[in-house]
């Protein structure tokens, strides 16, 4: 798909992945529209869109709320229309076995990357169906292809979100809707594990084999699963080279990951 002139509607913008993807969109001529719930960093990353000679609106929104999300839908749709391609970015969520989880946390948990997602799609799909063109790509974890001890709710809901993501590629399939998995690896700008310092103690140490990326790497690995129209990218290349070894080698791959993630302390 060739990225300029296409309207595309970005979740968690405000940072990290999301604002680094669509920075990198906008430079190649993309119409960007900015959603999060922090209005100001939207605000800022809108303008500096702009002042660049591109063009982008901060939409401010609580996508875990679905009332947020069908307002957020018939704003845009009746203000620029449908869009071409929708990333979803958005997650948050500590990592923590689960019965060290407030119950309260579970569905905050799910609510951000699935609800999420799932509002946001289900909003624009009908609009992009009836144009008969698109592409949707979500953010996934590597923990929805392989799961590691220590971080139950938040695999749970990576597992909803790459689930959700393969469920809409079967139901688009007669359809010119194309939908990606995005699989990056650890980012090393990420605000996530500045304000997660105890969720890096818990990356299974076999992970340090795999090199860690910015977000604008991450970004640029987006823009190309956009323009190849990919079913699934991984990001760096030794990401994909573990996830073969889980589909080949199960056992040693879980041996790899389980023994060498988080345990328990004490009793």
């Amino acid at each position: 798909m060739n990225i300029t002139g296409r309207l595309c509607v970005v979740s968690g913008a405000s940072s990290g992945i999301g604002k680094a993807a669509a920075l990198e969109l906008a430079a190649r001529g993309a119409r960007l529209v900015l959603v999060a719930r922090r209005e100001a960093e939207l605000g800022q990353l809108a303008a500096q869109i702009v002042s660049a000679g591109g063009a982008a609106w901060a939409f401010p929104a609580d996508l875990s709320k679905p009332q947020e999300a069908v307002r957020l839908g018939e704003q845009v749709l009746g203000e620029l229309g449908a869009p071409d391609i929708l990333i979803h970015s958005a997650g948050a969520g500590e990592w923590r076995f689960l019965d060290e989880t407030p119950i309260e946390d579970l569905q905050r948990l799910m609510d951000t990357p699935y609800f999420a997602a799932a509002y946001l799609t289900r909003v624009f799909l009908p609009a992009m169906l009836k144009r008969n063109q698109g592409f949707i790509l979500s953010v996934c974890s590597p923990a929805s292809r392989l799961v590691w001890p220590g971080a139950t709710g938040y695999v749970a809901a990576r597992w909803a979100l790459h689930g959700l993501t393969e469920a809409l590629r079967a139901d688009l399939y007669h359809s010119n809707l194309k939908v990606c998995a995005f699989f990056p690896g650890k980012i090393s700008d990420s605000e996530y594990f500045v304000r997660n310092t105890h969720s890096e103690n818990r990356i299974p140490k076999v992970g340090r084999f795999i090199p860690e990326i910015t977000s604008r790497q991450a970004a640029l690995g987006i823009a190309r699963a956009i323009e190849l129209e990919a079913r699934i990218m991984f990001v760096p290349w030794q990401l994909y080279a573990f996830d073969l070894l889980a589909r080949w080698l199960p056992r040693l791959a879980e041996h790899l990951a389980w023994n060498t993630g988080a345990r328990r302390k004490g009793p």
